[in-house]
């Protein structure tokens, strides 16, 4: 299938079902917006829906032709693709869907221990049970995505699990840093196919939920040292040093 038409395929489907559009806002209101960030959420959504897949060029001209605009807009929408890691750039040339090499992976991997493990502490100490409550919820449709096969749809409800704990946290800075990391794990994992049976998952989910309802730190930090240690094949000793207490 074509790009073209790929894109065509999924603007009808957002439209003919009336749910969101691709960047997550109605498609009305996209249409509202100026063209650098129509391009931007449209572009962004092939990226995280697999469509333009890592390492894959992008080039402005095809993109200008595919949405029917300048070359100025997806100028500006790469760029800020690019400074969320999503996008790398080869001035002149052209653009790239970045690929994740293993050494990249790792370190976001210590990205997201060390973010995860702070998002945890402050939704401990700011964070209300009817907040904690709402993680079940989430945890839920992660599980039934899983069991139904969805890849997407479980690296969807998980990423929105995880920053559910950081809107918890009440820290705008570290929300904004946990969701340039969970844009890039979510392109990790589409990549690699990174997927754990749906009962693992939802046990993980289960002990963070459990451990921020009992206020036990410990409980919550060695839960996400363990998972960060086995998905990203971290070093032993490095998550040590997180799961200390400090």
């Amino acid at each position: 299938m074509e790009l073209r038409d790929t894109y065509a395929l999924l603007e009808f489907q957002a439209a003919s079902t009336k749910k969101k559009s691709l960047s997550g806002e109605p498609a009305a209101n996209i249409l509202a917006l100026p063209k650098g960030d129509q391009v931007y959420h449209r572009i962004r959504n092939l990226i995280m829906h697999y469509e333009l897949k890592p390492g894959q060029k992008v080039f402005e001209d095809e993109m200008a032709s595919l949405f029917s605009i300048s070359r100025t807009p997806v100028r500006e929408a790469l760029r800020r693709l690019s400074n969320e890691g999503l996008i790398t750039l080869y001035p002149k040339r052209y653009a790239e869907v970045t690929f994740f090499t293993p050494e990249m992976t790792k370190q976001l991997g210590t990205m997201r221990l060390a973010q995860d493990i702070l998002a945890g502490r402050l939704a401990i100490y700011y964070g209300s049970d009817a907040e904690f409550t709402q993680l079940t919820a989430l945890s839920d449709i992660c599980e039934a995505a899983a069991k139904a096969g969805d890849l997407y749809g479980r690296i969807t409800a998980d990423r929105h699990f995880h920053l559910k704990i950081t809107e918890i946290a009440k820290n705008e800075i570290l929300m904004k840093y946990q969701r340039e990391v969970y844009l890039r794990v979510h392109l990790i994992q589409l990549q690699n196919s990174m997927h754990s049976p749906a009962q693992e998952r939802i046990s993980s989910h289960t002990k963070l939920i459990q451990a921020l309802m009992e206020r036990n730190e410990q409980l919550f930090i060695d839960e996400v040292c363990q998972r960060m240690a086995r998905m990203y094949q971290l070093d032993e000793k490095l998550v040590d040093m997180y799961r200390s207490r400090q």
